[in-house]
């Protein structure tokens, strides 16, 4: 006798469901403004914080332009923007799939990718390397005197020289 392979889904609560409505937007809304721009679609983005208040570009430091260059099948462009930019938007699409599907199927779906995903020690072994890479950049910044001027006349730094408030807050 033969059986097939069943596997037990659980239903999700509603406060499930909205989780993952919400994780969907999160995620889809870049690949979204990613493709809006490219056909010529201004949107205004906000800065990086970390960029305007220290003067240093974050971990994630050209990530929107290349998405946008992935998004324009300029897979050569993307790299050059943000070497991880292509294994982002990747991950992103996987998981917007993913998300879509448990939120149609109103069921908590286990794949093999969703598991490398959660896993936490993929995790932080892909963290050490963006945190690593992006630490090549900053240096390769600072080599070039890229970075000293932005991160000293930064409004922290000129906040703590001078110690005046309205620097940080923009009044």
């Amino acid at each position: 006798m033969t059986s097939k392979k069943t596997k037990n889904y659980r239903c999700l609560s509603a406060k499930e469901r909205r989780g993952k409505v919400i994780q969907l937007l999160v995620l889809f809304i870049p690949i979204l403004v990613s493709y809006l721009s490219s056909l010529g679609i201004k949107i205004p983005l906000p800065g990086c914080p970390l960029l305007y208040y220290l003067g240093v570009p974050c971990p994630g430091w050209g990530l929107t332009r290349s998405f946008k260059a992935i998004v324009q099948i300029n897979l050569s462009k993307a790299i050059e923007f943000n070497l991880f930019g292509p294994i982002f938007f990747i991950i992103f699409l996987t998981l917007t799939y993913h998300l879509i599907k448990e939120i149609i199927s109103n069921k908590e779906l286990s794949n093999p990718y969703i598991k490398i995903i959660k896993n936490p020690n993929y995790q932080t072994f892909f963290l050490l390397i963006v945190l690593g890479y992006h630490g090549t950049r900053l240096q390769s910044l600072w080599e070039r005197g890229e970075l000293s001027q932005p991160f000293l006349n930064s409004p922290v730094i000129q906040w703590i020289l001078t110690g005046n408030w309205s620097l940080l807050v923009g009044n």
